[in-house]
C-alpha cells in the first residue's frame, strides 16, 4: 500500500522577506565591526612582532583580512542594502579598544609581557569573527541566497586556517613572554 504525499508551497510576502533581510543586514554590520577590530589589532601586532616567520604569516593574514572586509561589504549588494562605513568603523574601533583593555588586564595579571598580548587578542578576535561569518553563512542558507553563501563559505574556511596558525604562534610565544619576560 503506497500513500501519496502532497507538497505544500508557501509564498512569503515581500514585507516578511524584507524584515528577514533587515536582520541579516544588522548581523552583517556587527560582523564587519568585529572584522575591523581584527584588522586593527593585526596592524598593531605587525608593528610589535619581530620574529620573521610570525611577521610574514601575519602580513599574509592582514591581506586576507582586507579581502574578507571587501567581500563582506559586497554582501550588502546581494541583500539589496546600502553599506554604512562610518557606523561599522566606529563600532570596530570601539570593539578593538574594549578587547585590548580586557586582554591587557588579563595579561598583566598572568604575567605576560611584550608582543604576545597581540597574538592573544588575535586568537580571540579571529574566533569571534569566524563565528560571525559562519552565522552569516547559515542565514544565507536559510534564505536561499547562493551567491551570499558562496562568498561567506570561502571566508569561513580561510578564517579557520588563520585560527590554527594564530593558536600555534600564540602557544609558541607564551613561554617566552611569561617565563622569560621577553617579546618576540
Amino acid at each position: 500500500m503506497t500513500q501519496k504525499q502532497s507538497l505544500t508551497l508557501i509564498e512569503l510576502g515581500s514585507t516578511y522577506r524584507e524584515e528577514q533581510l533587515d536582520r541579516v543586514e544588522r548581523w552583517l554590520g556587527n560582523t564587519i565591526a568585529i572584522q575591523i577590530a581584527l584588522m586593527d589589532i593585526t596592524n598593531k601586532a605587525l608593528k610589535e612582532i619581530k620574529e620573521p616567520h610570525i611577521h610574514e604569516a601575519l602580513s599574509k593574514m592582514e591581506k586576507s583580512n582586507q579581502r574578507h572586509q571587501d567581500h563582506a561589504e559586497s554582501l550588502y549588494k546581494i541583500i539589496s542594502k546600502e553599506y554604512t562605513k562610518q557606523r561599522n568603523q566606529l563600532m570596530g574601533k570601539g570593539t578593538a579598544l574594549l578587547e585590548q583593555g580586557l586582554f591587557s588586564f588579563q595579561d598583566l595579571m598572568g604575567g605576560a609581557v611584550g608582543s604576545w598580548k597581540y597574538m592573544h587578542q588575535l586568537v580571540s578576535l579571529n574566533q569571534q569573527v569566524m563565528g560571525a561569518f559562519a552565522i552569516l553563512e547559515q542565514l544565507g542558507l536559510a534564505l536561499g541566497m547562493k551567491d551570499f553563501v558562496d562568498t561567506v563559505f570561502k571566508i569561513v574556511h580561510e578564517k579557520q586556517m588563520h585560527q590554527l596558525m594564530l593558536q600555534e604562534y600564540m602557544l609558541e610565544m607564551a613561554s617566552i613572554s611569561i617565563l622569560y619576560k621577553n617579546t618576540v
